[in-house]
């Protein structure tokens, strides 16, 4: 297999990851210089070690120039860079976090817990209603901001508003980027109206740490406003859209997995691992330095491709194959160092609350018709999974 392809190409992600791909080049070696058709020109990390040490050392390989390849110019200045916690490094990024932090603390996540069983009984209740539907628009893209709306502090009538902003942003065009910019206003107009509120949301759990003392003006406030709700909402749609198919791609599992056989925490992980909504992730080098035997200069954009690193076969015994009770499982889908995702224990009781509804449901789903993907590379998601109801 030739390893020229184009890792920017929306078309080689029409059915999905190019796994395959992925496979040939971590088979040749784990970095890779790229040149895309458009001009953008980067190195592409494939293997799982190689991708660790980017993601994890951050005085080495800095956010602060950009989280997402571009197609054009990746050393051009990165909208929002250093005033949200994707686009900084620490202490800023330190900082950034603390100030959301009291949103995502154990017991906060375990009142959620209680919650999603709730929304996620709610919605699949309709879906066996109805014989039926679309599992991602049913059920896996409104079931993340129907359990942390309240934590967001968005009223249950500008639900759809901020769905549909969110749905927008992943996508690697101007689309995408309308998408944040309406998610941006909509929090602007927040944060005018919540100024000395008591509330414990996402705006007024800023304000309290700029009261506290955090240097934070209005702009980082939105923006950070911007990273929580998209980075949430789409991670965990993601995660469940893609858990339900691979469960339903391997009946002997999603068999294993009802009958109590297999522990629920490890099918987690395994399903984080396969599904791997951020595709990739983008840093910048601030030194000349080298990255598994290959020179990378000061200035050069580097992306781990997470959705690869996570089937090295140097890491992961039969990485293709989904081993729900695999131990250890050190996948790198909700980051790793000092970015690991905030919301990571949120995305797994979701993860959980919705395993737990099917697991004990009376009836079953299979699939009506094959999936369809979201054809970019920016995330690793599904428009579509049509299902029907069946006997358990």
């Amino acid at each position: 297999m030739s390893l020229t392809v184009d890792l920017l190409d929306s078309a080689l992600y029409a059915d999905g990851n190019p796994y395959e791909v992925w496979r040939a080049m971590r088979e040749a070696r784990p970095v890779h210089h790229q040149v895309a058709k458009t001009g953008s020109t980067y190195w592409a990390v494939v293997g799982h070690e190689a991708g660790r040490r980017v993601m994890t050392d951050w005085k080495v390989f800095t956010s602060t120039r950009g989280a997402m390849l571009r197609k054009d110019d990746n050393s051009a200045p990165y909208p929002g860079a250093g005033k949200m916690p994707v686009l900084t490094d620490p202490p800023r990024h330190t900082d950034l976090r603390r100030a959301v932090a009291p949103l995502f603390t154990p017991r906060a996540v375990a009142k959620l817990g209680t919650l999603a069983r709730e929304v996620a009984g709610s919605l699949l209740g309709g879906l066996r209603e109805r014989g039926g539907g679309d599992f991602v628009t049913d059920v896996a893209t409104r079931f993340p901001l129907a359990v942390q709306a309240e934590i967001l502090g968005v009223p249950p009538e500008d639900i759809s508003l901020i769905l549909d902003a969110t749905s927008r942003s992943v996508d690697e065009t101007e689309h995408g980027s309308s998408g944040h910019h309406d998610v941006m206003t909509y929090y602007l107009k927040a944060l005018g109206t919540r100024r000395g509120d008591a509330g414990r949301d996402l705006v007024t759990t800023l304000l309290a740490a700029r009261y506290r003392g955090l240097t934070l003006s209005d702009e980082e406030i939105v923006l950070t406003c911007d990273n929580v709700v998209v980075a949430g909402s789409q991670t965990a749609q993601h995660v469940v859209g893609g858990a339900l198919l691979a469960l339903l791609e391997h009946p002997a599992a999603w068999q294993a997995l009802r009958e109590g056989r297999v522990d629920v925490d490890s099918a987690i992980e395994e399903l984080l691992r396969w599904t791997s909504p951020a595709t990739h992730v983008m840093r910048t080098a601030v030194c000349d330095t080298e990255l598994a035997g290959t020179t990378i200069r000061a200035g050069d954009a580097v992306a781990v491709w997470i959705a690869s690193a996570n089937r090295d076969a140097t890491v992961f015994t039969d990485p293709d194959e989904l081993v729900l009770d695999r131990r250890p499982n050190p996948h790198l889908t909700l980051g790793a160092g000092a970015h690991f995702c905030l919301g990571g224990p949120l995305t797994r009781v979701m993860l959980r609350a919705l395993l737990e509804e099917l697991i004990e449901a009376d009836t079953s789903l299979a699939l009506a018709n094959p999936p369809g993907w979201q054809s970019t590379y920016a995330a690793n998601g599904l428009l579509s999974l049509p299902v029907t109801v069946v006997p358990a």
